[in-house]
């Protein structure tokens, strides 16, 4: 065979492909490098047209942009300026402006020879922006002062409301009993005196009221009108109303109840009149506002000035860049022909060399090489290969020949030794089941039958084999054959075979397709599993022991889970138990001072049920009905609370839900009102009311419960302290919510501070207390799944830290 491919070797190559090749690129190559030499000879034209309008033109035309820019800021900005509302305000407009107006002064020194004219301008214009600030703060201090009078107004409107009441209250009064006098039969000449004198005082008084509350109304209306025609006109309204004022004012001098109401209405008229009066700053407002429009307005034309001078310096730049650009288009076309003519060229030789050479002599010739190697790659080691020519791909083919006849002998040679050295049993068979190769591992698992052949590659591999292995064997090759060739199946299976000496052994069988020179073959793979079936036995024997012995075990599990949950239930019983004591407890303490909370309204429905029988009496039915309603809205009060008692005294619900706290706190702080008064204990409830409700996972009763518990804490706490205060603050969080209760008392003696949770534990004096509210508020606060913790404690107080699961 090595004979026959020295036949067939072409012989040294003299010009072989190589040499070729690097002659047509070089070809190629000096086209580009003549190319290249006209395109830089056109762009070395265009770069010289290009540089000189960089140099002349670009920064002209950058200095108008950035001036045009910097105008347009100012131009936007002063209008801004003109309307600020306040001091911050103003104050950042005022620094923008500056920056603005620096970087124009800048620009404006930077092209002083190219723009005549541009300096003075710039100066202009700083001149109207200082004028415009000025005119602005000053609009600003008047508003400010404006806004202070109105304040004063609005106090002086309630001191001169609570003083007109009670004076009207007083002369009714005087009237109706000067009244009960003449209708009772006594018609003295004093009588009819006080009677008409009070008439003519209660009709001043309330003249002056109207007069005062519509004197007021103007003065606040005056403070917004937006023009000086709409003051004038409110102007006179006022005036007129302050003459009215005064008119009545004296007809009260000899009235001494009516010396206060005098000296409101005398501060009431300062604001309306005088120089420092609401109407007269609010006219020199808005004659500052006219002011400022007015440098706006000039701010407006200085602005467009500079604007000319910005587009007569575009224009200028504008006529000679055309010209540049013309003499650019011009160079351009010229490069754009040079450059088409060499690379029409190039293209024609790349062609030339593609078509005649590359793809004839290389292409076509690697093709039918590369199909050959790819069918040699596949396995079919009888590929035609391609010879002939002179070349290195003449020299290819000899090498690939030589390649397929020696895979050719090593496969045949490399076969039977892989399968008669491997560690395992291992057979070839063809598509029908017959054995062609066999080692001598697997012949001692699949010994022939008695009375068939000894040799150990002959027979059917379903003949070695126990009859129900055989069949699904069959089976297999019959399905096999009729499978196509991409989808051959495969098999494992669990039999039995033959020892040589006639005994069967377990075997587990392995069948896989492959190929070999295009047909198609099985490997057979044979595993010794006496070991293992043994093992298995044994585990299987095991399993039965150890699954009797869980079963005894998890008998007893069970009857010791039974005892816990009974254990547990008794538990949960007593803890509530002992929870509805606690309520109970706090209840017993509650009781004196809900008492006192409730003598309060009964005391009042007495005093209105009195009342209201004179006035039936009397003929006063509409005021009658008035006690009656104020007595059904003191009923109503004391029915919350005794709803809210029975409440909170009744059994809680063991299941858990989404609880308001606020209305939680609410429930628990209304069960210490009275306390809280009495005590003269200052609290404070700090709640988040931003967004929707806080609602937290736990059970109302119970969570109101925890809050009397330490509430009540708290206020034995601060009994004997020098400033009484407690506080209550909530804090939401993504998942938690945690709520703090915090009293001004001595605090906890560190002795005692990991003791305030155990049962019975108490610092209280004897008979104060049980021990049991801590306690008992610990073990529901777990059952919420929250914490309850002493935060804090020392000589300025104690805070206890709730934290529970926000819903």
């Amino acid at each position: 065979m090595a004979e026959a491919v020295a036949g067939r070797d072409p012989g040294p190559v003299r010009f072989g492909i190589r040499a070729r090749l690097l002659l047509a690129f070089v070809a190629v190559a000096a086209l580009s490098v003549v190319a290249c030499g006209l395109g830089w000879l056109s762009y070395d034209r265009l770069g010289g047209t290009l540089d000189e309008f960089a140099e002349s033109h670009l920064p002209a035309l950058g200095l108008a942009a950035r001036l045009a820019e910097e105008g347009g800021s100012i131009i936007a900005t002063a209008p801004i300026l003109a309307n600020a509302q306040t001091e911050p305000e103003l104050g950042a407009i005022r620094d923008a402006l500056g920056r603005r107006l620096a970087a124009l002064r800048a620009l404006a020194a930077e092209g002083e020879r190219g723009v005549p004219g541009l300096r003075p301008l710039v100066d202009a214009l700083g001149h109207n922006l200082t004028d415009l600030d000025a005119t602005v703060r000053h609009r600003l201090a008047l508003a400010r002062r404006n806004q202070e009078g109105i304040e004063r107004l609005r106090w002086l409107h309630a001191d001169f409301l609570d003083e007109i009441e009670p004076l009207v209250t007083d002369a009714r009064f005087n009237i109706q009993s000067a009244l009960d006098l003449v209708e009772a039969g006594s018609r003295s000449a004093e009588a009819v005196r006080v009677l008409r004198a009070e008439s003519r005082r209660s009709e001043a008084v309330l003249q002056i009221g109207a007069n005062g509350n519509l004197a007021v109304g103007l003065i606040a209306r005056a403070a917004t009108l937006a023009t000086t025609e709409a003051l004038d006109d409110n102007a006179g309204f006022l005036e007129e109303t302050a003459d009215r004022l005064q008119r009545d004012l004296a007809t009260l001098d000899d009235w001494a109840d009516g010396v206060s109401l005098a000296q409101l209405v005398a501060r009431l008229l300062e604001l309306a009149r005088g120089d420092g009066s609401v109407p007269e700053l609010r006219r020199a407002e808005l004659a500052a506002a006219d002011q400022g429009q007015g440098l706006l307005a000039e701010n407006r034309t200085l602005v467009a000035r500079l604007n000319g001078l910005i587009a007569q310096q575009v224009q200028s730049v504008e006529t000679t860049s055309r010209a540049a650009a013309a003499r650019s288009a011009q160079a351009i076309a010229a490069g754009r022909s040079a450059l088409l003519a060499s690379a029409l060229v190039s293209l024609l030789v790349a062609v030339l060399v593609a078509w005649l050479y590359v793809n004839r002599s290389i292409i076509s010739r690697l093709t039918r090489l590369g199909s050959a190697a790819h069918e040699i790659a596949a396995g079919n080691l009888q590929a035609d290969i391609p010879l002939g020519g002179n070349d290195e791909l003449s020299q290819m083919a000899a090498a690939l020949l030589v390649f397929r006849d020696t895979a050719i002998a090593v496969e045949e040679a490399n076969a039977q030794a892989i399968i008669d050295n491997a560690q395992a049993g291992l057979a070839t068979t063809d598509a029908d089941g017959v054995i062609e190769f066999v080692n001598p591992l697997a012949a001692a698992l699949i010994a022939a039958p008695e009375g068939g052949a000894d040799g150990s590659a002959d027979g059917r591999l379903a003949e070695r084999l126990e009859p129900a292995g055989a069949r699904r064997v069959e089976d297999f090759f019959r399905a096999a054959r009729a499978a196509p060739d991409d989808a051959a199946p495969s098999l494992s299976i669990l039999t039995a075979g033959r020892r040589p000496d006639g005994r069967p052994v377990p075997v587990q069988v392995g069948i896989r397709p492959f190929r070999r020179r295009q047909q198609q073959r099985f490997i057979v793979t044979l595993t010794d599993m006496t070991e293992r079936v043994e093992a298995q036995q044994l585990l299987e024997r095991t399993v039965a022991e150890r699954t009797a012995d869980l079963r005894t075990t998890n008998a007893r599990l069970e009857r010791s889970i039974a005892e816990h949950q009974r254990a547990e239930r008794d538990l949960r019983d007593t803890q509530a138990e002992l929870v509805q004591a606690g309520k109970l407890a706090a209840l017993g303490q509650l009781a004196a001072g809900v008492g006192h909370e409730l003598n309060q309204p009964l005391s009042a429905i007495r005093s209105y049920a009195h009342n209201g029988r004179k006035l039936i009496a009397l003929g006063r039915v509409a005021e009658a009905e008035g006690n009656l309603g104020k007595i059904a809205d003191l009923t109503a009060r004391m029915a919350n609370i005794t709803n809210h008692l029975k409440r909170f005294a009744r059994r809680p619900d063991t299941r858990l839900g989404a609880v308001e706290l606020a209305l939680v706190v609410q429930g628990a702080l209304s069960l210490f009102g009275d306390r809280l008064r009495e005590e003269a204990v200052e609290l404070t409830v700090e709640l988040p009311e931003d967004g929707a409700p806080l609602r937290v996972r736990a059970e109302e009763v119970r969570l109101e419960q925890v809050l009397v518990n330490l509430l009540s804490n708290a206020l034995d706490a601060v009994a004997g302290a020098p400033r009484r205060r407690v506080a209550i603050a909530a804090e939401a969080a993504e998942d938690t919510v945690r709520i703090t209760v915090r009293d001004s008392g001595p605090g906890i003696p560190d002795a005692v501070a990991g003791q305030v949770f155990d049962p019975f534990f108490t610092t209280k004096p004897v008979g104060a207390g049980l021990g049991l509210g801590l306690s008992i508020s610990y073990n529901i606060v777990r059952d919420f799944g929250g914490a309850l913790s002493v935060a804090e404690s020392g000589p300025g107080g104690t805070a206890f830290l709730l934290t529970l699961t926000r819903a």
